[in-house]
């Protein structure tokens, strides 16, 4: 029997006899701005976004479609799951085509998905239930080369929630922008038989438009404003490229002619939200991120990534509740990825490169499980995150 929950604009409650259990998110698009990436890549390199090229960064950071060196690129990310939205699943689609060496546009969606909502939807005070909840995001991307090594981007996004089935409820447009700087350095090649050492600063900016908040509204007469946040992201990336002294590569013929190195990057990433005089709530004095991952590449094929993330999270402090959500969501992250050269293999035949990524874990750990198993024993971070991530590059 499906569960009758209240869901408000920063909370959820739940009546379990005499007890007031309450549900805390930072926003209710949460799918787009918190939550979750659209890169499987990123996610398991700890929420390391905006380092990263290609168009699945490209929401947080627009710049992330200028560099390299590919005509177009097509790629599709699959999420699963959600601590206390336990069916549902997020899916990103996008595609970036260069007009000119300096010059790249892109267009990309966003899909989250809750076919069996466990939450009512709760719009001023009103409750409705409802059997599914979805948000969609639509994104049209723009970044240049300004000069070399400066890559800069620009974004429009339409955000649209249906926090009841059929009805959207709350739409708004978002401009981001970004910047990536990438600057060849001689820290370690100097001493050591490395090549490629590079160190990469990145900037990004959602909502530069910098609206302070949007109105969710059921009817003409049922609705309420709600908070829009301003986020900041900085975040850095050092990567350098060893020989793999192995004889493994000259006995295979696919291999032969794949550079023998061991690539290895670090990333770091800082998230922040900004504050405006228009917010209704302090959501933003709760809410920064720091992340960070590093990767190992071998034969430009096998890829082996390991992160972790620190999120901090906005809490209640009304001693008659028990609040189901931490005021910290924290948690390791790992994943794979595949690398396939299409374009060697098939002596140019085939006119694309191939990228699989993968990660398989627990949630990260945001709920109080032992308040949040009263609610439901549904509704707990042990459910599996499942990450898919694929790229053609043209």
């Amino acid at each position: 029997m499906r569960m009758l929950l209240f869901l408000t604009l920063s909370l959820g409650i739940a009546n379990v006899g005499t007890a007031q259990i309450t549900y805390i998110t930072p926003t209710h698009l949460y799918n787009s701005l918190t939550e979750v990436t659209n890169s499987t890549r990123a996610d398991a390199l700890g929420k390391n976004t905006i380092t990263l090229n290609g168009i699945r960064s490209a929401f947080d950071n627009p710049a992330a479609i200028s560099p390299g060196a590919e005509k177009m690129q097509v790629a599709f990310n699959f999420f699963n799951g959600h601590p206390f939205h336990f069916k549902s699943q997020n899916y990103f689609l996008g595609a970036t085509y260069k007009i000119k060496k300096r010059f790249s546009v892109g267009v990309s969606t966003h899909q989250w998905i809750d076919n069996e909502a466990a939450w009512s939807s709760i719009i001023a005070t009103v409750e409705t239930p409802t059997n599914k909840q979805s948000q969609q995001t639509y994104s049209l991307h723009a970044a240049a080369k300004i000069i070399d090594n400066l890559h800069f981007g620009i974004s429009g996004n339409y955000i649209a929630f249906k926090s009841i089935e059929g009805l959207t409820t709350s739409d708004d447009f978002l401009l981001n922008i970004g910047f990536i700087y990438d600057r060849p350095i001689q820290l370690l090649s100097e001493t050591i038989k490395a090549s490629n050492e590079n160190l990469r600063v990145a900037i990004g900016f959602t909502n530069l438009l910098y609206q302070g908040r949007m109105i969710q509204r059921k009817n003409d007469s049922v609705w309420q404003y709600r908070d829009l946040p301003i986020v900041l992201r900085l975040g850095a990336a050092y990567g350098i490229s060893l020989p793999l002294e192995i004889s493994l590569p000259d006995k295979l013929k696919k291999l032969k002619a794949l550079p023998k190195t061991l690539d290895l990057s670090a990333r770091i990433q800082y998230n922040d939200w900004l504050k405006h005089k228009d917010h209704i709530y302090d959501e933003y004095k709760a809410n920064t991120l720091i992340g960070i991952g590093i990767e190992a590449t071998a034969l430009q094929i096998l890829s082996v990534r390991l992160g972790y993330f620190r999120e901090t999270r906005p809490i209640g402090d009304d001693p008659s509740k028990r609040y189901a959500t931490l005021p910290v969501r924290k948690g390791l992250t790992w994943g794979l990825g595949l690398q396939i050269p299409s374009k060697i293999w098939s002596d140019n035949k085939l006119p694309f490169n191939i990228r699989f990524d993968l990660m398989a874990k627990n949630h990260p750990k945001s709920l109080n499980e032992n308040v949040s198993a009263r609610t439901s024993a549904e509704f707990t971070t042990k459910k599996l995150l499942l990450g898919l991530g694929f790229e053609l590059s043209f």
